[in-house]
């Protein structure tokens, strides 16, 4: 009988611990299955939406967190966040409401986003506008994300 209680026992116990392992491997897995606590970045109309919306309230320094690195290095009057606000400051916009933006194209690095707007000057003359912005996704930036490359001028970020 001694030889059975302790097959008995030996069997319980190689039970357990390979149930405790199963569990464990299934709360694992689980765990990996939810949504990851990482952040997620905005999406390019979003960006775009987000650049009309703090130009509107004057919050220059959100504004000019869209814009590319590469930008800021090659447009003299985005070279720094103090001469970004005189220079934008100086345009003579009061106001500023979004009409419809939409993205056109997303490869996952370069995306295309159209918008219409309507600026309201100081004067109060009001002035509808549409274009496209080109967005580059950008890990290498200070404040990684979706950018805008050539959001106004001349010089467009191709790095």
């Amino acid at each position: 009988m001694d030889k059975y209680t302790n097959k008995k026992l030996f069997y319980a116990g190689l039970f357990l611990i390979i149930l405790f392992i199963l569990v464990g491997i299934i709360i694992i897995n689980s765990s990996k299955n939810t949504t990851p606590l990482g952040y997620n970045f905005p999406t390019p109309e979003e960006v775009v939406q987000h650049y009309f919306i703090t130009w509107n309230n004057k919050d220059y320094a959100n504004m000019y967190s869209t814009f590319s690195d590469g930008f800021k290095r090659i447009e003299p009057t985005a070279k720094d966040l103090a001469t970004f606000r005189k220079y934008a400051e100086s345009q003579g916009i009061k106001a500023i409401k979004i009409i419809n933006i939409n993205e056109k194209s997303n490869d996952g690095k370069t995306a295309s986003v159209d918008y219409s707007v309507e600026f309201t000057l100081k004067n109060n003359e009001k002035r509808k506008f549409k274009d496209t912005f080109t967005l580059k996704f950008r890990s290498g930036d200070i404040i990684q994300g979706w950018k805008l490359i050539h959001p106004y001028g001349e010089n467009i970020d191709e790095s």
